[in-house]
Parts: C-alpha cells; sequence; structure tokens
C-alpha cells in the first residue's frame, strides 16, 4: 500500500508542468467520520467517529491564482474498546487562490484520489482487521496568509467522499460504511 501512495503522490506531481513554482504543505486537521449501514447505530461508531488527520502536499503553481499538488493524508479515529478506524489517502487535486491582500488570500479546491479505510479491533477475545479500498474525492475552503514569499499558514474545512467503502464481516455481525469525513486543517506552506 506504501508503494502504491506513493507512486500516486509522485504521479500526480510530475504530471503538472515542471516551468512553475514548486511547493510542499505539511497539514495536520481534526474532525470526524460519517457511518451508515447496519452497524453504525451500535454504541461503538458513535465513539469512534471523531478524527485527526496528517497530510503532505507537494505541487506547483501554474500562475499566482492556481496551484495544482499530489497529496497523501492520513487519518486516524479515537480508539472505543480497542476499536478504530484509519484510512489513508493518495491522490492528486488542484486550488484556486483569491487574493483579498498582497498576503491574504481564499481558497477553493477540491482532489480525487485513491483510499484505503481499515476497521480493527484489537479486544483479544474477538479481534478483527477489515477494510476496503475505493475511489474519494473531496473538496476544500480555506483563507492562508503569506507571512514571507515563500511561507505561509493556511487553514480550512475540508469534506471527503469515500465511494463503495462498505466493511464486513458477517462472523461478528459488523455491516457499516465509511461514508465521508469532515475535517478542519491547518497547513504550513513552503514555496520554494
Amino acid at each position: 500500500m506504501r508503494k502504491t501512495l506513493v507512486i500516486a503522490a509522485v504521479t500526480a506531481m510530475v504530471s503538472v508542468p515542471s516551468y512553475a513554482d514548486t511547493y510542499f504543505a505539511l497539514g495536520i486537521g481534526a474532525g470526524e467520520y460519517d457511518y451508515s449501514g447496519p452497524s453504525s447505530e451500535l454504541p461503538a461508531y458513535k465513539q469512534i467517529n471523531d478524527m485527526g488527520s496528517f497530510g503532505l502536499k507537494i505541487g506547483n503553481y501554474l500562475n499566482e491564482s492556481l496551484r495544482a499538488y499530489g497529496y497523501i493524508r492520513l487519518s486516524v479515529s479515537d480508539s472505543y474498546l480497542n476499536t478504530d478506524v484509519t484510512t489513508r489517502e493518495a491522490g492528486a487535486g488542484a486550488d484556486y487562490l483569491h487574493y483579498v491582500t498582497s498576503q491574504f488570500y481564499l481558497l477553493a479546491g477540491g482532489n480525487l484520489g485513491y483510499q484505503k479505510t481499515v476497521l480493527e479491533d484489537e479486544d483479544t477475545s474477538s479481534s478483527f482487521k477489515e477494510d476496503s479500498t475505493g475511489l474519494s474525492s473531496g473538496i476544500n475552503l480555506g483563507l492562508g496568509y503569506s507571512f514571507t514569499e515563500n511561507f505561509a499558514l493556511e487553514a480550512g474545512y475540508r469534506y471527503s467522499y469515500f465511494f463503495s467503502n462498505n466493511i464486513k464481516n458477517s462472523n461478528l455481525g459488523v455491516d457499516v460504511d465509511v461514508d465521508s469525513s469532515y475535517n478542519a486543517y491547518l497547513n504550513a506552506k513552503f514555496r520554494f
């Protein structure tokens, strides 16, 4: 899986014209998962919907108002009774930046990627680990402030939708869809 994530991020990055300014961003976030399906009403899924995330973007500015990037992101839920959810994503996206001043800007963007979600219960009596893979898409809105020509902070809100993300274990009665995630984020962006 790691090899797939690295290949997707590098492919997305090099598919952007090389004459553009390069940047990378490190991000952290907090939000929640949205579940559906027969098992989604169980207490465990109500307790593990909170999640945190960490991400890396590498991309290029096509002009001052448009940038494209490859990304990898890891999201992990709270643990409840030794049960948690982890999502790994890799893909490509683009953002439009609207400058309000020379340093302050608003941004809106979208992404399309590949995700793998793992539901794990490490309880010794009934431990299991089930996963699901598929496409993911997302949109984000935010704002940023450039402290220097090469460094900026960005804050925003991201919604990610996971296609066909059903996790099922009929022996244990688990049948849940991890439909989406909602995530407030903070990025540190470095441009060179």
